[in-house]
């Protein structure tokens, strides 16, 4: 028996996880060391690893966090005081709210919101949405007048469809799958099968379980390992009867003497098949729907471009009801944090393309969030979706800020949950060995586990104790059951740690005290608070005691998150202790990524459920804000055409859609734009807040104010206009200067200005060591160019003001900063003279500084920094 259960240990150890890793270092070295990459990002690979290759692959030199999968959901959405259609849930299983919406909305509202340019529609763009899902009967998403009807959807993928098993190549021996059809039902396995392995026999063997008829399931491809083996649910299972989301996924257990084996989830559906379901009489359920109660991934299509003009559309009167409606469209329903970079990655790299087809230029909207993160933008799905748009021109993202701006304010007994947003974060300072009290509200019947997550840095240490209210088993009616032991962090533990609050009948608390997670290095406490057996968490007052043990004030930023459906009342913290500031939801904390707030077109206030920034590192987000309180867009119907076509909802959900449709809008007059001159046209053509507040209030929700399409599209005409007007006369092998008045940067603060070309020069060693030595030697540099005669000769002739003005506001290739000639003469030469000039009249910090990175300087013009070795730079 030891011997059996040593074999199944040993098997199921080499079951495969799905994980994403960050790697900044040789990824070869990790797959060799067990990593089972899908695709990767330059930092973040998305993939599989066996658990008996986890710590094989942490201990790479360069992997910096290995993250588990977890589930994304839309972000919370309000209800404001007499507008009931704005009700909503911050995730897919929530009540469908009654809708007044229908398209005769009155007219006030939609005048109001700033009309969008003219001459363009976002022809020749992909806008791509990783979101729920979408109905693809809905007249927005069909080509106007097309009959037959066509669809204007060029590529469906959908995570929530098929399980593939793949072996790699070198895979010999068995495997036994395991399958639990929903939450609650037993797991079932098969036999052991032997490889090489055919479609029909895994078909035989899954239909022997219990919860499989014949019909339930579709097994086509294989052998196994040599070619990939895909499952379809069908029968009972049929999108017509469940969300296949909701479907266990099936988990392949190898006993293989070599090579590995996996399941994926994920279906691409085309252009031709969404026709034929288009076309089919009568229309039957699709196989990929929009499963979101109140159809979230088809609202965010409709307003980033649909078509149909609408009397209260997004975007003004009688207008498309989309702002991009003559884009294409890609949907993407997702589940997961590595599904929206698989989206991602499909949506950026279209697969659909015939061969000898052009990528167009795309940007994706991402309106589904995380709260769980460090707010830092160092969590996987951040970092990947700013490599995927970094130094790469024709591609943005967009992403929702959040809805948790708003305060919470509980129900009143006997009355329905009204507000589902707010309440789920606090900020403060624990005093130096001092306590800090937060008090945690739970509702009645809250039978899911609820999270709390508490992050900070520095060298100060919280220890944490819970305390459940009077009631709560274990407590005496006036005092309420403590941990025993307070939580502190605690370096060697590599799994969760468990308590009983309140003895066998009291709540479980498991934790995991990390005091350096990777990669952001903060300590984080994961804290999850178990119902106790039989019943719901205790309502009332929890209490969180924080006590700072080393003497130092720290900053912390706790969240509350929870997972459970809508019949589930979720904790909140009390509202003295609320905090409207850092509650940017990740992916919106990403570097790269366009982060969008909410406004309301009434009065041009920012909404009240709008996340505020800043990110727990102090960058500015939201950079700017859109319409988003009660905009009309398409209802998810599929083939029930007694619904109305419309309705209105509210959040930060339906802005960024909005700024997704005007970057498409900008794309068609120039798709060579990358992510940071789209960011700089945007804020730099922003209308100001109401009331105005400037940028630098990083705390205000606002970024640099409204968006205003049609100055932002301007912009970019303007700038193609000045570039094809000096083109004519310009030397071929120097960039255009353009006079500063022409660049949108120019308009932006200046030391935020500096800010976003000092991040650009980070990304790589040569960037950062040569931002250090402007931010060392830049004030006495300038001194001397104003006031030495021989060092303004040499600035003037190297052409300085035109080198300064290229750094500053041009959007060059921020991995070739300096270029080689400018106004026809060498920039290496002309920096020479002027280190020479320098080296004579400055000080002696600044000759030494020449003397020692002379070599570094005149190595700049016309290098690239990434393939810059920095250590020709004084011996370095």
């Amino acid at each position: 028996m030891k011997g059996l259960a040593a074999a199944a240990a040993a098997a199921a150890s080499r079951e495969q996880q799905n994980v994403m890793v960050h790697i900044e270092g040789d990824f070869a070295a990790a797959e060799r060391a067990g990593l089972w990459t899908e695709f990767r990002t330059q930092r973040i690979a998305v993939g599989t690893i066996a658990l008996a290759d986890l710590e094989k692959v942490a201990a790479v030199t360069g992997v910096k966090a290995i993250h588990t999968n977890a589930r994304v959901w839309p972000p919370g959405r309000s209800r404001r005081a007499g507008s009931p259609s704005d009700a909503g849930r911050g995730h897919p299983h929530a009540p469908d709210p009654p809708s007044t919406a229908t398209g005769d909305a009155t007219a006030t509202h939609a005048e109001a919101i700033p009309p969008l340019p003219s001459g363009v529609t976002g022809k020749g763009v992909v806008v791509g949405i990783a979101d729920t899902g979408i109905d693809i009967y809905h007249p927005a998403f069909i080509q106007p007048g097309s009959n037959p009807p066509r669809t204007r959807i060029v590529s469906l993928w959908d995570e929530s469809l098929r399980q593939t098993i793949e072996c790699t190549s070198d895979a010999a021996g068995a495997v036994v799958l395991y399958w639990q059809s929903v939450s609650g039902r037993p797991e079932e396995k098969t036999a052991s099968l032997t490889l090489p392995l055919s479609a029909s026999t895994v078909q035989q063997a899954l239909e022997t379980f219990v919860q499989i008829d014949p019909g339930d399931i579709q097994v086509t491809g294989g052998p196994l390992p040599s070619s990939p083996m895909q499952i379809d649910f069908s029968g009972i299972y049929d999108t017509a009867n469940i969300d296949q989301a909701q479907l266990g996924v099936i988990r392949a257990v190898p006993s293989f003497t070599r090579g590995a084996v996996r399941v994926r989830r994920g279906r691409h559906i085309t252009r031709a098949e969404i026709d034929a379901a288009l076309q089919a009489q009568p229309r039957g359920k699709f196989v990929s729907q929009d499963f979101d109660s109140v159809g979230h991934g088809t609202l965010v299509a409709g307003i980033a471009a649909g078509v149909g003009a609408v009397a209260k559309a997004c975007c003004k009167r009688d207008q498309p009801l989309g702002v991009a409606p003559g884009a294409d469209i890609v949907a993407c329903r997702v589940i997961s944090r590595s599904g929206v970079l698989r989206a991602a990655q499909h949506i950026f790299t279209q697969p659909w393309l015939a061969p000898g087809e052009f990528a167009k230029p795309t940007v994706l909207s991402v309106s589904l969030v995380r709260m769980d993160s460090s707010g830092d933008g160092t969590d996987p799905l951040s970092l990947a979706l700013d490599d995927m748009v970094h130094d790469k021109p024709g591609r943005s993202v967009v992403a929702a800020a959040g809805n948790e701006g708003g305060f919470y304010n509980p129900p009143q007994p006997g009355q329905p949950r009204q507000q589902y947003d707010g309440g789920h974060h606090t900020t403060n300072i624990a005093p130096a060995n001092g306590p800090t009290v937060i008090r945690y509200a739970v509702q009645p019947q809250d039978r899911e586990t609820n999270h709390l997550h508490l992050w900070y840095e520095g060298p100060g240490q919280l220890s944490v104790t819970l305390t459940a209210p009077p009631n709560a088993p274990g407590g005496n009616g006036n005092t309420g059951p403590t941990l025993t032991s307070p939580l502190k962090p605690d370096a060697s533990a590599k799994d969760y740690g468990s308590a009983r609050l309140g003895g066998d009948k009291g709540h479980t608390v498991r934790y995991l005290y990390r005091p350096a997670e990777p990669p952001s290095g903060k300590r984080h406490l994961d804290l999850q608070l178990d119902p106790p057996p039989g019943g719901p968490i205790t309502p009332g007052t929890w209490t969180i005691t924080l006590q700072e043990t080393t003497g130092n004030a720290t900053r912390f930023d706790l969240w509350c998150v929870t997972f459970g459906d809508a019949k589930d009342p979720s904790g909140r913290f009390l509202r003295i202790d609320q905090n409207q500031s850092r509650t940017i939801t990740a992916p919106g904390t990403a570097r790269q990524v366009i982060t969008v707030g909410s406004y309301d077109t009434r009065d041009d206030r920012l909404a009240p459920d709008s996340s505020h920034g800043p990110t727990t590192d102090l960058r500015l987000k939201p950079e700017l804000c859109a319409p988003g309180v009660e905009i009309t867009s398409a209802r998810n119907r599929g083939i029930d055409t007694t619904l109305p076509l419309y309705r209105e909802e509210s959040g930060t959900s339906l802005a960024a859609p909005y700024v997704a449709g005007v970057v498409a809008l900008m794309f068609e007059v120039d798709g060579t734009l990358d992510q940071g001159t789209l960011l700089t046209h945007l804020t730099a053509t922003c209308s100001p807040p109401v009331p105005p507040v400037p940028p630098t209030q990083l705390d205000s929700g606002w970024g640099y104010g409204r968006i205003n399409p049609e100055k932002a599209v301007d912009a970019v005409r303007h700038t193609v206009a000045a570039r094809s007007a000096l083109a004519a006369t310009h030397p071929t092998d120097e960039p255009l200067v353009l006079p500063t008045a022409a660049y949108p940067a120019a308009r932006v603060p200046f030391a935020t200005r500096m800010g976003q070309v000092r991040a650009r020069l980070e990304n790589t060693p040569a960037g950062r060591h040569l931002a250090s030595l402007v931010a060392v030697h830049q004030e006495e540099v300038q001194r001397l160019v104003v006031r030495d005669r021989r060092v303004t000769v040499a600035w003037h002739r190297m052409h300085g003001p035109l080198l300064v003005r290229l750094l500053l506001f041009s959007e060059l290739d921020p991995d070739l900063p300096v270029p080689r000639t400018l106004g026809g003469r060498s920039v290496a030469e002309g920096l020479a003279r002027l280190l020479d000039a320098l080296h004579r009249t400055g000080s002696p910090a600044l000759q030494e500084g020449i003397a020692t990175h002379r070599a570094f300087v005149l190595a700049l013009p016309g290098a690239r920094l990434s393939e810059l070795d920095v250590s020709v730079d004084g011996g370095r």
